[in-house]
């Protein structure tokens, strides 16, 4: 029996930018939520609304990275403006043996600061500030297989290899 393998937890992970390894600083990062544009479709023959979504087409992506205080690495991944990826690895059960083996998660994302928080001042605490960044692209790569990837300005929507806008690029 081959069991199955159910993907329990992040290990643990890092953040790079601009080739600059964020190490013990940033604590968690918020993935975006993707949500369709849509468009209400309603007419004769049709008993109600049905909400269409536009293939490739998403509202506002945030990602939140908080860090564990202010200091000169937060100031500098504030600064920084290109490619922000998020490696990691994901602790896999394979249920036939009870063991773990584990899985590389990457994801790779571009965009600018839309906000940021400085945090807390706290006597032997821990501050807590966080970015807000407006995405334009992302791109997740699971075990190196690519996954999902969405450009926004170079019209790409991809699940899992399958290009789903390709068709359209070449029609406008």
């Amino acid at each position: 029996m081959n069991g199955y393998k159910i993907p329990t937890l992040l290990n643990n992970f890092n953040t790079y930018a601009s080739g600059h390894k964020y190490v013990g600083v940033s604590s968690e990062t918020t993935l975006p939520n993707f949500e369709y544009l849509t468009e209400t479709l309603e007419g004769a023959g049709i008993a109600g609304d049905i909400e269409e979504a536009v293939e490739g087409c998403f509202g506002s992506l945030e990602s939140e990275t908080s860090f564990q205080n202010i200091g000169e690495e937060y100031f500098h991944f504030l600064a920084q403006t290109g490619i922000v990826t998020y490696r990691g690895s994901m602790q896999i059960l394979n249920t036939a043996t009870q063991t773990n083996d584990f899985q590389g998660i990457v994801v790779t994302t571009k965009g600018r600061v839309k906000s940021f928080e400085l945090g807390t001042l706290k006597r032997g605490g821990k501050g807590e500030p966080k970015i807000v960044r407006e995405l334009t692209y992302v791109k997740i790569t699971i075990g190196g297989q690519n996954v999902l990837e969405l450009d926004k300005f170079n019209m790409v929507w991809k699940l899992y290899g399958v290009d789903r806008l390709q068709k359209v690029r070449s029609q406008i």
